[in-house]
């Protein structure tokens, strides 16, 4: 039997921030890992095609405002939630001047389906969309739970997915007709539905694997603070395993290693970039971490529960709703408070696991394939 030429999706995304590339690659690791689904995935960075000059500049004002002036971030998501047209018209007067780049990316794609998983450039890629190729369907990936920036929904894609209930209702609110919200779940990676290797990476790390593991994803915060978040959980006793992962924040790795005390703990660890965040995560019993939308979900993927220390105003504000209002951890700022948060967790552990278990979906990046590859054979028989 002849195999029928697989069904190719086109993920247009963007490197600011991290979730946007995070989900784009979990579904294209998750085609891969599917071969029966026959779907293959391309990712363009589509804010860097326009401009990268622009995407740069961009990412850098983003990073300076949510580290250090969250409330003019604020202010900006806020007014441009209300009002368009500052990313209407920027869309508008790109357009023209790369409009002949973009068709030639799309075309030489040639998709069958295209998602956008990044709302700044969505009126201008489904412009393009349409110019080039007409019959190829739009659809919106959105990487945010509750709270949803309405630039998500301007203009109308062919369907959307989200993660959960409660954002397909926040969908709704803005307008969007409940027949196009498909609420399948957050893609992670494959890793996270696989089993943990905690005895593994304890040896790895040389630590005791019967102690309580807590991950602190420090990456982007004070290493002054991050000290003393340490300091308050040491407080609290033996029995504790402490994982701090600097990621590629050079400064703040450098900050915490010169604290020989913190560091002579024997069972406190300090790692840079890892490219097994998800093998870390399922080997931990709590994670420390900011409300971004891929790091919330990859830790509900795993079952674990959260204390959320950071929250940027706007986008990642709905992010730790959810964890406050299914009770999936705790949203603490003060390293005090973090610490306390820590012990009120493990007293409860079970019950949060309880709790977590019915929200995870593991497999939502399988299930939104699938679930695409249906839509796109009923497309061809209709």
């Amino acid at each position: 039997m002849t195999k029928l030429k697989p069904k190719h999706i086109l993920i247009l995304s963007s490197s600011f921030g991290q979730g946007h590339m995070a989900t784009a690659r979990a579904l294209m690791s998750a085609a891969q890992a599917h071969p029966d689904l026959n779907l293959t995935v391309d990712i363009i960075d589509f804010s860097d095609e326009i401009s990268h000059i622009f995407s740069e500049s961009s990412k850098r004002i983003y990073e300076l405002n949510s580290k250090h002036l969250p409330l003019v971030h604020k202010m900006i998501y806020a007014s441009t939630d209300v009002n368009h047209a500052p990313i209407r018209i920027a869309n508008l007067l790109t357009y023209p001047t790369r409009k002949t780049h973009l068709k030639k990316l799309l075309v030489a794609s040639n998709p069958d389906i295209v998602i956008s998983n990044y709302p700044i450039w969505q009126r201008l890629s489904l412009q393009v969309l349409k110019d080039s190729l007409p019959d190829v369907e739009f659809a919106t990936l959105i990487t945010d739970s509750i709270t949803v920036h309405s630039s998500w929904v301007k203009p109308d894609s062919d369907f959307y997915i989200v993660a959960n209930e409660p954002t397909a209702s926040s969908l709704q609110k803005l307008g969007v007709e409940s027949r196009k919200i498909h609420a399948i779940g957050y893609p992670v990676h494959e890793a996270f539905s696989e089993p943990a290797h905690r005895v593994e990476i304890s040896k790895e790390l040389n630590l005791p694997p019967e102690n309580k593991t807590i991950l602190f994803s420090a990456s982007a915060l004070r290493s002054s603070y991050v000290k003393n978040v340490c300091r308050r959980i040491r407080a609290l006793g033996d029995g504790y395993s402490l994982i701090v992962v600097a990621g590629r924040d050079q400064d703040l790795y450098d900050g915490v290693a010169n604290d020989h005390e913190l560091l002579s703990h024997p069972t406190t660890r300090l790692l840079g970039w890892r490219t097994d965040m998800p093998e870390l995560i399922k080997a931990s019993d709590i994670v420390i971490t900011k409300a971004g939308g891929s790091t919330v979900m990859e830790c509900v993927a795993a079952r674990k529960p959260m204390i959320i220390n950071k929250i940027i105003p706007g986008q990642e504000e709905g992010n730790a709703e959810f964890v406050e209002r299914f009770n999936l951890g705790l949203v603490a700022s003060k390293p005090v408070d973090i610490a306390s948060a820590c012990q009120i967790i493990l007293s409860r552990i079970d019950e949060y696991e309880e709790r977590l278990a019915q929200h995870a979906r593991p497999h939502a990046a399988r299930d939104i394939l699938s679930y695409i590859a249906t839509r796109l054979d009923t497309h061809d028989k209709s």
